[in-house]
């Protein structure tokens, strides 16, 4: 028989878990650089690229003021140019990037810089924001959650002094909220210009990261008793994969940080009183960052106490096997000498040499097992 077939079951266990949560994480990590491929590659700088996954564009209109506001699905640039000679501020959110025309049309009726374009149909994108004379560019990675788990759809933000102009690889985002505040007139949004409208649109996408990271922070906490007094593979198999969740809404929000602090410097779009908002959206980025630092943390933490649990559990088990080798020792010494059958061994022919075999077999186990009692070996030590 193998030396594997003798070994530890519960080592089994751990060394099987470990095998597939790994799987399971590098599977997670494999799907995440698939959903962020780069298209633009080998390709000129500037150019608009589709790829057969591109879904059909749709362009959504927010023209609105003070007192109104009007919604409308477009699909030329003279219904664009219409609203924008009627309406103050007007935020044009496009959907799919199949129709490159129409991005194209779009670009220069907006005086979109071509590298702006490229970097908003091209969804691999870190977060950012650059200057491009009166307007700014900025990429957000906007956070989802399916059946797939997290995972992050980038959002391009063209400002101009009354335009904005996002651009979206797949319908569905966490702006409706936003939405309703302007349709209902809530807040200050309908009150301000594109500048503060560009700020409510990044704080939506900040704000978006808030109950991912408390469901994480919620899932962490019960696996704490767990890992120390049931420490399985199922368990193992929790942590690892928070840990994975961890590391992918961290490698999304890390980059947010310096794109919000950059904002607050680009003067030329917004002015005094929105650069205090701006802050305010930094603000926000830490605190996701820090409740990201504190679960990590945590995660780790977890991981430790599983495996220390383990280790204990396999040094009980070691500990238990290791009394029975020792009570077990001197009873195979006893018989083995009294076994042996000389002749003249007085014990042999004697009526209570049987009975006294016994007894010295028992006081010597009692023996022990009291030696052990006092030294605190027959006590359980993970309790």
């Amino acid at each position: 028989m193998s030396h594997s077939q003798h070994s530890d079951p519960i080592s089994h266990l751990v060394s099987d878990a470990i095998r597939k949560t790994t799987i399971t994480a590098r599977r997670a990590r494999q799907k995440f650089r698939r959903l962020s491929s780069p298209r633009h590659i080998y390709t000129a700088p500037g150019t608009i690229a589709a790829s057969p996954d591109d879904l059909p564009t749709v362009i959504t209109v927010f023209a609105y003021g003070p007192n109104e506001c009007k919604e409308v699905t477009v699909t030329s640039i003279a219904e664009i140019t219409a609203l924008g000679a009627e309406w103050p501020v007007l935020w044009v959110n496009v959907d799919g990037f199949s129709n490159v025309a129409l991005l194209k049309a779009i670009a220069d009726h907006f005086n979109i810089h071509p590298l702006a374009m490229e970097d908003a149909t091209d969804t691999a994108q870190r977060a950012k924001s650059e200057p491009y004379g009166d307007a700014t560019f900025l990429v957000l990675p906007m956070p989802h959650e399916d059946d797939r788990g997290f995972w992050t759809e980038q959002i391009a933000i063209w400002v101009t002094a009354h335009v904005v102009v996002t651009f979206q690889g797949v319908p569905g985002d966490c702006l409706d909220p936003l939405r309703d505040r302007i349709r209902e007139s809530k807040g200050r949004v309908r009150t301000s210009g594109a500048a503060y409208l560009s700020y409510a649109i990044a704080d939506s996408v900040v704000d978006g990261y808030f109950p991912i990271v408390d469901r994480i922070g919620e899932a962490l906490e019960p696996l704490e008793d767990e890992a120390f007094s049931k420490p399985d593979g199922k368990t193992l198999g929790q942590i690892r994969r928070i840990r994975a969740e961890l590391i992918r809404v961290r490698r999304a929000v890390h980059p947010l940080r310096d794109a919000a602090i950059a904002l607050g410097t680009l003067d030329r779009v917004f002015d005094a009183d929105t650069r205090h908002y701006l802050r305010d959206l930094n603000d926000h980025v830490s605190r996701v960052l820090d409740q990201l630092e504190t679960d990590r943390f945590m995660a780790n933490d977890l991981l430790d106490i599983y495996m220390t649990s383990i280790n204990l559990k396999v040094a009980e088990t070691s500990k238990v096997l290791t009394i029975i080798a020792t009570l077990f020792m001197p009873l195979t010494f006893i018989a083995g000498v009294y076994g042996m059958n000389f002749d003249h061994m007085p014990e042999l022919r004697w009526v209570l040499g049987y009975p006294f075999a016994l007894g010295l077999m028992g006081l010597t186990v009692i023996g022990l097992l009291a030696y052990f009692w006092r030294k605190g070996w027959l006590r359980d030590t993970t309790k």
